[in-house]
């Protein structure tokens, strides 16, 4: 594997020999996060926070700890970051909240790049309040949302942008930066939903200049759990729904019961697991792997390979049809040879069409990470060249 030779044996969960390219998803665990999070429920730490003895006051250092590795990862600061469920739980609570001073007459952009966590949240948000959402179109020839499909919807009205920082489906990653800085210079904030760009990309939310970034720890490696990090003051003005005692200003207005201290410990573990990595070393394996998958996808006949057709920009992500079958088919053929895909839409809704995709069926989709190798990706042509012509 290129520059990363021994990091399989890093991952418990594949040692039954299948090639894991369903990553996008969700990925195995590194044996570090899973570690932190048995060593936390066999510590007698398992408590609450804020509390007058030593296992509440673990808590509460453990919760300073994730939050200061998670805020190097990311490149933000550390008071702004929330810990919850899952993005589109964490999505759901934020909008709830910004939803309080929405009304008829304010704008909303969204694309047609996002994950529906960062979709369905403001249109319910929408349909509360009267106000509008406004779609951002990705170009179909490309496969890519050009910037300008964002910036020239933003107007005097806008007062949200929600935008992908790397399509869960296809891969391609839009400019934030720049939509950031033409939302914030009309008056209006951002959203961007990183969780598809975090395990595939050095992140520096500080760079991008956003007001809220999202992440999800159980897509690079640590337990299932969404992050959220939320500019300071906007996080403690915003008009968040929460039981009264809890506290009136910080994360704690946005995390609903108590945390998931175990799972912080994994997230804390799987952030550090990346941080000495390095991105670096994760970008050139997997460039490489995914450059092998996609050139060989594409010299297969009978194979159309959906979205960017290159490595520009992009997240080592694809989808694809083969030809006479659909993708649920091609999908069990490569069980059957112990490849893990997924097929569909992949919560990618508004994506499919413009992709020339059916609604529901979508296409096969395949990503490679960091445990991904050049004999995984010969596994899964080898699997997908014996449909073809069947």
């Amino acid at each position: 594997m290129t520059g990363l030779t021994d990091i399989r044996r890093r991952f418990p969960g594949l040692s039954d020999g299948w090639s894991r390219f369903d990553g996008p998803a969700g990925t195995q665990a590194v044996d570090t996060s899973i570690e932190a999070v048995a060593d936390w429920q066999r510590s007698g730490n398992n408590a609450n926070s804020h509390g007058a003895f030593p296992a509440a006051r673990e808590c509460d250092a453990l919760a300073d700890r994730v939050s200061a590795t998670v805020g190097e990862l990311l490149g933000v600061d550390p008071a702004g970051m929330v810990f919850g469920p899952s993005t589109t739980a964490n999505m759901m609570a934020l909008t709830r909240a910004i939803a309080a001073d929405l009304g008829p007459g304010d704008e909303i952009i969204c694309t047609e790049l996002d994950h529906d966590s960062n979709l369905a949240p403001w249109l319910l948000a929408a349909r509360d309040t009267g106000a509008t959402v406004r779609m951002a179109c990705l170009d179909p020839d490309s496969g890519r949302l050009h910037t300008e499909a964002v910036v020239d919807l933003i107007g005097p009205a806008t007062r949200w942008v929600a935008v992908t920082g790397a399509s869960n489906a296809i891969g391609a990653i839009p400019d934030t930066t720049e939509i950031t800085g033409a939302a914030h210079a009309a008056g209006a904030r951002v959203v961007v939903d990183g969780v598809h760009l975090t395990p595939h990309r050095h992140i520096d939310v500080n760079a991008i200049g956003c007001d809220v970034f999202t992440t999800s720890s159980y897509k690079w490696y640590g337990p299932h759990a969404g992050v959220m990090w939320v500019e300071p003051d906007l996080l403690d003005s915003l008009p968040a729904y929460k039981v009264r005692p809890a506290p009136a200003s910080g994360p704690g207005r946005f995390q609903y019961g108590t945390p998931s201290w175990e799972a912080m410990a994994g997230i804390d573990a799987a952030a550090r697991f990346l941080l000495e990595t390095t991105m670096a070393a994760v970008i050139e394996h997997e460039e490489a792997v995914f450059a092998h998958l996609l050139a060989g996808l594409h010299d297969l006949p009978g194979v159309q390979v959906v979205g960017p057709p290159d490595l520009v920009d992009r997240a080592p992500t694809t989808m694809f049809l083969v030809d006479g079958h659909t993708p649920l088919q091609v999908a069990t053929r490569l069980a059957d040879e112990m490849v893990a895909v997924w097929d569909g839409h992949n919560y990618a809704v508004e994506a499919m069409g413009p992709l020339g995709l059916d609604a529901d069926d979508g296409a096969v989709r395949a990503g490679v990470c960091i445990y991904i190798g050049h004999d995984d990706v010969e596994r899964l042509l080898e699997a997908v060249a014996t449909l073809v012509g069947h």
